[in-house]
């Protein structure tokens, strides 16, 4: 198993992409610190239990990664159970508004860059330094295509993905003397409900049909279908595990081609 005897916490761990994450590392031989909101306690509490009856070793820890505070506590929590921390999953996201920049919000911008960009931030502050004491540690954080091109009617995502992917290649250069990787993951659109209901919204706001958009982007992807979960779990593991042991800094496509840079 790729990650035996090793120790992830995943933050976003009760739904979506953290979830698959979370279930994959599982299998391959990881104890997990599964992160989530107060309000996603019981989806957080199934994911447990599904790991734990799968043979898995699995804690959950109820955090907004926003406020320091918590995230402090979840640090010193995992390190008191554990004794390290070999792997951080950075799955927390927030769309925020699909609508025209001069007609965001101050509050709307506020909120989008300090669930994407602040809680990052504080997360790799508290984490960093648990691993550059023990020598070793992989960071990985989904960003998505939104960290690497301008999307009308995205831009307070799209600010606070393409602060992500420079924070992360910060970390990068200033942790890599003491063994430690930080990567993203750039997936294109995911396979799911939610997608589907933010296409509608964004078709609305730029005058289209969800159908002429959908075949749009499709027709900008060249495996002319959208990511699964599984998929990118896959490319997580790949980037936690000493399968990349001398990757950092670098952004994975997870897109069907839609990127190629």
């Amino acid at each position: 198993m790729k990650l035996a005897g090793q120790v992830a916490i995943v933050l976003g761990s009760a739904r979506g992409i953290g979830e698959a994450i979370a279930h994959t590392f599982a299998r391959e031989g990881s104890s997990l610190v599964l992160v989530d909101l107060e309000t996603m306690k019981a989806k957080l509490d199934g994911v447990n239990q599904a790991i734990t009856q799968a043979g898995g070793r699995a804690i959950t820890i109820v955090a907004d990664c926003t406020d320091d505070r918590q995230v402090n506590t979840m640090v010193d929590e995992t390190v008191r159970q554990f004794g390290k921390i070999d792997i951080l999953i950075n799955s927390i996201g927030y769309r925020g508004p699909l609508v025209p920049v001069p007609d965001i919000t101050e509050q709307e911008w506020d909120d989008v860059l300090r669930v994407n960009l602040k809680s990052a931030f504080l997360c790799f502050k508290a984490v960093v330094k648990v691993m550059m004491k023990q020598k070793c540690g992989s960071i990985v954080s989904i960003s998505g295509t939104a960290g690497k091109e301008g999307m009308a009617l995205r831009g307070s995502l799209c600010a606070a993905k393409w602060g992500l992917v420079g924070l992360t290649q910060t970390i990068a250069k200033e942790a890599g003397p003491y063994g430690i990787r930080a990567n993203l993951i750039c997936p294109g659109g995911m396979d799911e409900p939610d997608l589907r209901d933010m296409y509608a919204e964004r078709a609305k706001g730029l005058g289209m049909t969800f159908e002429n958009l959908e075949k749009q982007v499709l027709e900008l992807t060249p495996l002319r279908k959208y990511a699964k979960h599984d998929e990118v779990a896959k490319a997580a593991l790949f980037l936690a595990s000493s399968d990349s042991s001398h990757t950092t800094g670098e952004s994975l496509n997870v897109s069907g081609g839609r990127l190629m840079s």
